[in-house]
């Protein structure tokens, strides 16, 4: 697989995964933002990339952005190295989550 196709993959991950936070969350989905980190100086290590989910409330009375932590954090992070590297498994899309009526 190119690193083309990688990144075009952890794109959908990422962006399954937002959607299945935002579910979890009672939020709707309207897209996702990922904010790299400004260049290190010399001698510094780099930051780390922060990815956000773009939601919208319920009600639709506004929106705002909500930061991916924890475990979707750590997939994240697994997913970016193996866009970056190519090894290791490639990332699964996230599954539709089902509510129970």
């Amino acid at each position: 697989m190119s690193p083309a196709q990688r990144q075009a993959a952890f794109d959908r991950f990422f962006t399954s995964l937002a959607r299945r936070c935002s579910q979890r969350l009672g939020l709707g989905y309207a897209g996702t933002i990922r904010k790299l980190p400004p260049p290190p100086l010399p001698g510094e290590s780099p930051g780390t990339t922060r990815y956000y989910l773009n939601a919208v409330a319920a009600d639709a009375s506004g929106s705002g952005l909500v930061e991916l932590g924890g475990t979707a954090d750590a997939a994240l992070r697994r997913a970016e190295k193996w866009a970056e590297t190519g090894k290791g498994p490639a990332p699964v899309p996230a599954q539709k989550i089902k509510r129970k009526v």
